[in-house]
């Protein structure tokens, strides 16, 4: 570092930190005991934390990797205080991006769930007969143990179904384009840095064999735990399965000190609101991690102008909705037709109070939409107050073009 004239660090304190896990301890030279700057570094636990400290940073908050919103909101709302630019939904999957499946008979033994080592199988099975495009998956566990009882019970099941042998022989070294793409089995500390279209999570937490759930969180207690989370839910590009023995409701944190275990229950009430489709109560748990509803300020710049588009667009026979997506790219109003949105409306107003930003409002934001599937008309006020007619007749032509 010291040869060259600019250094640049990229990194995300928000995930996993470096393990101590073998490593010594550095001992210092008599030369460096009175240098304050030095002393300092060798408290930090890795050069991100150190550049953090010494140096402004420069948050890359566009999000390429999910397909669906609904796959990264909830780590955009819980560990980046929704500053991620997230693009809304140009249409709905036919089942949601998160589903949550229930073990009944799931029991926490020695760390391991063996019941819910089983449904991850039959869950994986399912998936390589039926997936459509050969999509591909990733298994990730919250401990070692219950990989381990998961990679024993794809063996079992290999030993007694060729056809699924065969399937899981071609996944586990798959590559496309010299790139990595099979199937893999990883606790949560191996798995950064990965991707999967899908990704299938076995929490293993479950009551014990005297019917108790034991609030045994590991790592999840541990300083820093709540990265591991993140790692583990933004893995996936189009399709989480989680799953789980216990419902959030099951889970008690409230007298616990640690973040990790409260960051978990909301997951896992998040997860289950959106496999059941339940979209408001899928955000108000993203808006309780922000302190006035995270939305406010930027809804009411422009309700009003919003408000008297839609209306005339109804009027028209459209079929339109109104602050569509939950991260931090909604878009004002869309124009639906045959189950997918064809229109995206922005209105100006709206956009000043979102960004400080010309060339993010008005380059970025657009190119980045438009990226991600969206057509996009913007509305200036100055144009609709003076004549909303005509405005309506550029929408019409803009819908009619696209459907």
């Amino acid at each position: 570092m010291q040869r060259a004239k600019k250094v640049v660090i990229a990194g995300d304190h928000k995930q996993l930190r470096p393990s101590s896990l073998g490593f010594g301890r550095l001992e210092t030279e008599g030369e460096f005991d009175d240098d304050a700057e030095t002393n300092a570094a060798l408290e930090e636990e890795s050069l991100l934390d150190l550049a953090r400290f010494k140096y402004n940073e420069v948050l890359l908050n566009f999000h390429y990797r999910s397909k669906y919103e609904e796959l990264i909101a909830f780590s955009n709302y819980a560990f980046y205080h929704g500053r991620l630019m997230i693009s809304p939904n140009t249409e709905q999957p036919a089942r949601p991006p998160i589903e949550v499946v229930r073990v009944k008979n799931g029991v926490w033994r020695d760390r391991r769930n063996e019941a819910e080592a089983k449904a991850v199988v039959t869950l994986l099975k399912n998936y390589l007969k039926t997936r459509t495009a050969e999509q591909s998956v990733g298994v990730i566990t919250f401990n070692s143990a219950q990989k381990d009882a998961i990679m024993d019970a794809i063996d079992e099941e290999c030993a007694k179904d060729r056809d699924f042998a065969l399937r899981c022989g071609r996944e586990w070294n798959r590559k496309r384009n010299g790139e990595d793409i099979g199937l893999f089995v990883k606790n949560i500390e191996n798995v950064q840095g990965d991707e999967r279209d899908c990704i299938i999570f076995s929490l293993a937490y479950a009551k014990n064999e005297q019917g108790k759930v034991v609030r045994n969180f590991g790592w999840l207690n541990q300083r820093g735990g709540e990265n591991r989370l993140n790692v583990a839910i933004s893995r996936a590009k189009e399709k989480i399965y989680v799953v789980s023995s216990i419902a959030g409701s099951e889970l008690y944190v409230g007298d616990l000190q640690s973040e990790g275990p409260k960051i978990f229950k909301k997951y896992l009430e998040y997860a289950e609101a959106v496999s059941a489709g339940k979209k408001e109560l899928a955000h108000q748990v993203l808006l309780s991690f922000t302190a006035d509803g995270g939305e406010a300020a930027a809804a009411d710049a422009s309700s009003d102008f919003t408000s008297s588009i839609r209306d005339a667009l109804v009027k028209c026979g459209y079929e339109v909705e109104e602050n569509v997506g939950i991260g931090g790219y909604s878009i004002d109003l869309a124009v639906k037709a045959q189950g997918r949105y064809v229109l995206g409306i922005e209105c100006d107003a709206r956009l000043y109070a979102l960004s400080d930003s010309v060339r993010d409002r008005d380059v970025h934001r657009k190119e980045y939409l438009e990226s991600r599937g969206w057509k996009l008309h913007r509305v200036w006020s100055t144009d609709w107050w003076h004549s909303p007619e005509k405005e309506i007749e550029r929408i019409q032509k803009i819908v009619g073009a696209f459907s």
